[in-house]
Parts: C-alpha cells; structure tokens; sequence
C-alpha cells in the first residue's frame, strides 16, 4: 500500500521552492557570520537581525505551504484508491477496473533529493508526483507528496502490480 499527502492547490509547488530560498538564505548569513573573523559588532548585529527575519518569514512561508498542501490524504492499493481526510474519513474511493486509462509519470522521486533538482527548484521547474485517472471521457490529476524511500519502493512495487493485473497504463514525461 501506498500513502501521500494529497496536494490540493498549486501554489504548494510555489511555496516549496520560496521555503528552500529562505533556507538557504539563512545558511548563508550564519556562514557569513561564522566564516569572517573580526567581525565588526554591528555587523553581527545586522546579519543576526537579517538571520531572525528570515526565520520569521520560514515560519510564515511553512505554515502557508501547510495550508496548501491541504488536509487530505491518498493510499492506493492494488484494486482501488482512497482519498481520506487526515483523521482517516474515507472521502472518495477510486475502483481502477472502472477507470478508462491511468497515466504515470516516467520517474517518481523525493522533492528536493539532488544538487540537480535543488537548482531546478531555485529554477522555478519544480519536482511534481502525480498520476492521472482518466474516466468517462474526464481527466483527473492527482498530485501528491512522498516523503520517504521507502514510500517510493511501496509506489513502484505497486504500479508494477498495476501492469501484472492488466491496468491500461500509460506513462507521461
């Protein structure tokens, strides 16, 4: 089985790359602070005061990303996905032999893993997870967060139990 944090607004994306912005804006005060000797006092004063503001902004920009991101849920398994509410509700229940088609991407991977996808974030081309359900002529995207290695194996191993059981399967860059 697989579990996510269903993304349910757009600007999630957006938030992400602003909140890896800040830390590494933060990072780079406190080596400036740290890496020059002799610093003069009022300019301690002023990186540590730069360093509190972007600490305030990081708290302000992760709650908005929070907000964002919403407060559902996805797990799939071989023969359905679930949307849940986080206290475990079931919201909508998705049987894949009544979908039509179920595009995948090409590659799934964590959000920010690589020095490559970390400058492609501060790019503006972030790292989107999602699949795509398309029934009754209607198309549905479903973007979600994983968080961990281990959600990601449970993810392929589940989308090669797709294929075993006959799912139509495309996949998508």
């Amino acid at each position: 089985m697989f579990i996510a944090e269903l993304i349910e607004n757009k600007k999630y994306y957006k938030f992400r790359s602003k909140q890896l912005l800040v830390s590494l804006l933060a990072g780079a005060l406190i080596g400036l602070l740290v890496n020059v000797p002799d610093t003069p006092v009022w300019l301690t004063i002023l990186v540590i005061g730069l360093y509190v503001g972007v600490l305030v902004y990081s708290v302000c920009s992760q709650r908005q990303m929070r907000l964002s991101l919403g407060d559902k849920r996805i797990e799939m398994d071989v023969d359905e996905i679930r949307i849940k509410s986080k206290e475990g509700r079931d919201i909508e229940n998705i049987q894949l032999n009544q979908v039509d088609k179920l595009i995948l991407k090409d590659e799934y991977s964590l959000p920010q893993e690589t020095v490559q996808e970390v400058g492609q974030e501060l790019a503006g081309k972030t790292k989107q997870n999602y699949l795509i359900l398309l029934r009754d002529g209607r198309e549905r995207r479903l973007d979600f967060e994983i968080k961990t290695h281990y959600m990601l194996r449970q993810l392929n191993k589940l989308f090669e139990s797709w294929k075993m059981k006959g799912y139509p399967i495309d996949r998508a860059n």
